[in-house]
């Protein structure tokens, strides 16, 4: 374990000693063993895969004037769908001789396209969001599926008015969202959609998230008026329906809802002291029980992400905004792991390995004028901390390739 300065010692986001989390808590057993997962990422001279333990790269697209924004691996690892220029998705996949754009919005300004392969590693589900054309006008949505030979068409299964983003389950087959003051699940491969809520509400609103638990059984959701939003939970029949945040009073700042891997905890942002402060605190809360406990002191938090076993969480925290500490959280016995030697800027998003051999993150450093954002890894015990990139790479986005059981080489590296 690395040792760090005094400063971070003392800016460990520690909270005064409970029991946080003792039962449940297992060691997560990998099905394949063998060598970790490569990373994928983006910057301005192409899309590469690199070795995080031996810094070996290999180009996935060539280089362009062409900006990246977003990556999508399939399951297998044998298919990525890429983002460009907002509006233009490629895919590649074993054998490909070069990426195959298959879809350009016609959206009259740039758009937001998320993308999700279906389970099968066949089928690709593009989620356009078109802005509205002119002020006070809705917005568009609408959703296309790829099928294995190249063909997209459009899902005609949205109403007409939605009140809500599109919200795609973990295996991309069903999608939640909000109309006419009530929560709704669709299956993509038709039916009529099915109303969850029982008694109409204020649910998604400022932009908060409808979160799908890992296997796709449940949605976690916020219902209320800004910021008084408290957390609910129901489960993707309509069933089962429980207040996570029942205080009164409950406020949020940013909604992140978080679920475990495991599918039994929600790690969320809850203000601290609010209105009269504008930091908050990383808060923990068993979905089947209820009960809530606060993980770190009062700050500022980013780029909080689950290990694979749900024991463990990666959060940056500073006492100030854009001076950031990367740290490892036990779960078991609530000890802090600092992760970065010294308080970095634009810490925003962090990714377990597949394997938890690794944690990627990217940052700039804070003497860096050009405001370049690099990509780290390091090991879970803080140890080989080193960037990846150099320090004219701006990267954005970054992403893990999911392993595979195969250990054939062919097409443009999409294999092992």
């Amino acid at each position: 374990m690395i040792q760090p300065s005094a400063a971070i010692s003392e800016a460990i986001p520690r909270v005064s000693p409970v029991a946080l989390i003792t039962t449940g808590l297992v060691a997560l057993v990998w099905a394949a063993a063998g060598q970790a997962a490569d990373l994928s990422f983006a910057t301005p001279d192409g899309l590469f895969r690199i070795e995080p333990g031996s810094s070996d790269r290999t180009p996935l697209m060539s280089g362009s004037d062409r900006r990246y924004n977003a990556l999508a691996w399939s399951a297998d690892g044998q298919r990525l769908a890429v983002v460009q220029d907002y509006g233009d998705v490629y895919q590649m996949g074993p054998g490909a001789a070069a990426p195959e754009l298959l879809f350009s919005s016609q959206c009259q300004r740039p758009p937001t396209l998320d993308l999700a392969w279906q389970s099968s590693g066949e089928t690709l589900v593009i989620n356009e969001r078109c802005p509205a054309p002119t002020p006070g006008a809705i917005a568009q949505q609408t959703l296309w599926l790829s099928s294995a030979s190249g063909e997209v068409a459009p899902l005609r299964i949205l109403p007409d008015t939605l009140e809500s983003e599109v919200f795609l389950a973990p295996d991309a087959s069903r999608i939640a969202y909000v109309a006419n003051q009530h929560i709704f699940v669709a299956d993509l491969d038709g039916g009529r959609p099915r109303r969850l809520t029982q008694t109409p509400g204020r649910y998604a609103a400022a932009g908060s998230p409808l979160a799908w638990s890992p296997d796709g059984s449940r949605l976690a959701f916020y219902e209320g008026d800004y910021p008084f939003q408290r957390l609910n939970v129901i489960a993707a029949n309509g069933s089962d329906r429980r207040l996570l945040t029942p205080e009164a009073d409950f406020q949020i700042y940013r909604s992140l809802v978080l679920w475990s891997p495991d599918g039994r905890y929600i790690a969320f942002y809850r203000p601290h002291n609010p209105p009269f402060s504008n930091q908050e605190i990383i808060a923990l809360v068993n979905v089947n029980t209820g009960a809530t406990r606060d993980l770190t002191r009062p700050g500022f938090y980013d780029a909080v992400s689950w290990a694979p076993n749900s024991q463990q969480l990666v959060l940056a925290f500073g006492a100030q905004t854009g001076q950031q500490t990367l740290f490892r959280l036990n779960l078991v016995d609530q000890a802090f792991t600092p992760l970065t030697t010294q308080p970095l800027q634009n810490l925003l998003d962090s990714q377990w390995a597949p394997d938890a051999s690794w944690i990627a993150f990217t940052a700039t450093r804070p003497d860096d004028a050009l405001g370049i954002q690099r990509l780290y890894r390091v090991r879970p015990d803080g140890t080989e901390l080193a960037p990846l990139t150099g320090t004219d790479e701006y990267v954005y986005p970054f992403a893990w390739i999911p392993e595979t059981l195969t250990t054939d080489a062919q097409g443009l590296g999409l294999n092992r």
